[in-house]
């Protein structure tokens, strides 16, 4: 089982390509922003997972990453939607 700097660690390099860009593309680069809906999407789904697994855990709790998750997913179908038209 992973500690919770080891998942970090993960989700971290997961979500962090290697970038040969300039720091004036970087600014300018929408996507150097922050994580994309899939990459937060797919790590909240992981600490998920793990957290389910942990002694503390909590159903409150779980219901609160599920909220997340639901709004990423309708922000992710919000987008497709747009990008339709």
């Amino acid at each position: 089982m992973l500690s919770d700097d080891e998942i970090v660690t993960s989700v971290q390099e997961e979500s962090d390509p290697v970038d040969d860009e300039t720091d004036e593309d970087e600014d300018n680069n929408e996507s150097s922003k922050g994580p994309s809906n899939a990459d937060v999407f797919s790590a909240l789904e992981a600490a998920m997972e793990w957290y389910e697994q942990q002694s503390e855990c909590c159903p409150t709790q779980i219901l609160l990453f599920k909220r997340i998750k639901d709004l990423l997913q309708r922000k992710d179908e919000g987008l497709q939607w747009y990008s339709e038209i």
